[in-house]
């Protein structure tokens, strides 16, 4: 059984802990089981870009530090050592910022770019990464014209593309993890549709890769089971939940 993740996916990542980085690290180890396209390879090169844009634009707003003066407290001790603090504060601040833009510009700078470009270079060492052919693109644009799923927006045919590939060349049972509705929205048509044309079985869908991994029969540690579910709860609460467009509401219910 394989595990096919979600573009989207991988870019929580930009959202997690350290922790949640060891997840990544994890997958990493496990990639055998892990299905990886050159589509998913080119849609991550392209987002990462909005994604950490998406994490700067909300760093700069979280972290703003009012400026504030007063002739009347100049000479408190106190207040001194409070614009010193504050002075501080604005360089620390300034290295942050740096850094975000660093990362942006040069991906051997970023962890979780680097993490995975690693799964990219075992995909292709051990001939596992999957190729979009000129075959694959005819049966894709002609999915998007007859309206089957999976669908991405009205511009592209990212999800279609996936698709015929992974229905083009899997021969094992799949778990699919992803959260917007283009899956769970037409989940038992997938199913369907995965089975006619491989022959095998959509086992399940999960928003969790720590899920898919168990349903496979791969324990992981309770600490990964954790940062993932942390993750995901500071994604709803923040506002990085904005960037899932077609986010599915009733995820969790």
């Amino acid at each position: 059984m394989k595990i096919l993740i979600d573009t989207n996916i991988y870019f929580d990542f930009y959202r997690s802990t350290n922790e949640g980085l060891n997840l990544l690290t994890e997958i990493l180890e496990k990639s055998e089981h892990i299905i990886l396209t050159d589509q998913i390879i080119q849609e991550f090169e392209r987002g990462r870009e909005k994604v950490i844009r998406d994490v700067q634009k909300n760093f700069d707003k979280e972290s703003q530090l009012e400026n504030f003066s007063s002739s009347f407290l100049q000479d408190y001790p106190g207040f001194k050592e409070l614009i010193a603090i504050q002075n501080e504060y604005k360089t620390k601040r300034n290295e942050i910022t740096a850094y975000i833009r660093e990362i942006l510009v040069d991906p051997s700078k970023d962890k979780v770019a680097t993490a995975f470009k690693q799964l990219t270079d075992e995909a292709v060492k051990n001939d596992r990464l999957l190729y979009t052919t000129d075959e694959i693109i005819a049966k894709a644009q002609k999915r998007k014209l007859i309206g089957n799923p999976p669908s991405s927006d009205k511009y592209s045919i990212g999800d279609e593309i996936n698709w015929e590939i992974i229905l083009s060349n899997l021969k094992e049972d799949i778990i699919l993890v992803g959260r917007d509705n283009t899956y769970n929205d037409n989940f038992s048509f997938l199913r369907k549709d995965f089975h006619r044309g491989t022959g095998r079985l959509i086992y399940s869908k999960t928003t969790k890769i720590t899920d898919a991994f168990e349903q496979i029969g791969v324990h992981l540690s309770k600490a990964l089971v954790d940062a993932e579910e942390e993750l995901i709860k500071t994604i709803k609460d923040s506002g990085f939940a904005e960037y899932w467009k077609r986010k599915d509401k009733s995820e969790g219910e």
